[in-house]
C-alpha cells in the first residue's frame, strides 16, 4: 500500500503487478489482487494459476522469453498484456494474432546500459546495437501486431535510485525515436521491479536501514523523469 501510495501521489496513472515469480503462494498473490494489484507471470503455470485465482486475462502481463503457441492462443483470446523478448516469439505471436483474426498488442522488451548497474543483456532487444530498432521495425510492418508498450528490467536489489531515473529517460528517448520515425504510440512503460528490501541478504556490510534507500527517493526521480520525458507529447 505505501509503494503504491508513494507512486501514485507523484504520477497518474500507475499500475502495480505482483510478480508470481517471486512468490506464487496463493495466498501471498491473494493479498495482491485484493488491494488491486495485477498479475504478472512468465510461464503457462503461473498464467494458469493466475487465472484460477480469478485475474482476468486483461490484467494478466504475459512476461518471459519461453511462451509456447498453446499459452500464447489463450493468452491472446483472453486480452492478456504480452510481452516480446525476441524475434522468434515475434513471429510465433504473429501467425497466432493471425489464425485468431486479431490485431495484437504488443510490449517490448528493451535491455541497455544505464551506466549505474551491470546491464541485464539476456533478456529483451538491445538499444545500443540496434536490435530493438530492428524488432519494432518488424512488428510495424505486421498486419497483426501493434506496438503499444516498452518494457525493462534493470536486475534486482538496486539501491542506486538514479539507475531508475536513467531507465526512465533511456526508454522515452527511444520512444520518442519509434514515434517520430513510424506509425506508433507507445501508451505504457513497464520499468520492472528490483527495488531493494531492508534485508541483509545481498552480503551488505552495513547494516540495511543505513544503505537502502528509502521508496520515496525512488518514486521521486522515477516519477520526475516520467513527467519531464512525456511534458510535451501530444
Amino acid at each position: 500500500r505505501r509503494l503504491k501510495r508513494i507512486f501514485e501521489s507523484r504520477y497518474s496513472p500507475v499500475i502495480h503487478a505482483w510478480s508470481y515469480k517471486t512468490n506464487y503462494t496463493s495466498a501471498v498473490c491473494n493479498i495482491m489482487h485484493q488491494e488491486s494489484s495485477w498479475a504478472e507471470v512468465v510461464s503457462s503455470f503461473e498464467y494458469d494459476k493466475a487465472r484460477a485465482l480469478g485475474v482476468p486475462g486483461e490484467r494478466i502481463i504475459f512476461n518471459g522469453p519461453n511462451k509456447s503457441k498453446a499459452a500464447l492462443e489463450r493468452a491472446v483470446a483472453e486480452g492478456a498484456h504480452i510481452h516480446v523478448d525476441h524475434m522468434d516469439e515475434i513471429k510465433l505471436l504473429e501467425s497466432v494474432a493471425q489464425s485468431l483474426g486479431k490485431i495484437v498488442e504488443v510490449t517490448m522488451r528493451l535491455n541497455f546500459d544505464t551506466g549505474y548497474t551491470e546491464p541485464w543483456c539476456r533478456f529483451g532487444f538491445n538499444i545500443e546495437s540496434g536490435q530493438a530498432q530492428h524488432a519494432a521495425g518488424a512488428i510495424a510492418v505486421s498486419p497483426h501486431l501493434k506496438l503499444t508498450g516498452l518494457h525493462s528490467h534493470i536486475g534486482t536489489f538496486i539501491t542506486e535510485p538514479r539507475a531508475y531515473e536513467a531507465q526512465v529517460r533511456i526508454m522515452a528517448k527511444f520512444m520518442r525515436t519509434l514515434e517520430d520515425s513510424s506509425d506508433v504510440r507507445i501508451d505504457f512503460f513497464d520499468i520492472g521491479g528490483g527495488f531493494p528490501s531492508i534485508n541483509s541478504l545481498k552480503s551488505i556490510y552495513l547494516p540495511p536501514e543505513q544503505v537502502v534507500p528509502d521508496l520515496t527517493e525512488y518514486a521521486d526521480l522515477i516519477c520526475g523523469a516520467l513527467s519531464e520525458e512525456t511534458r510535451y507529447r501530444k
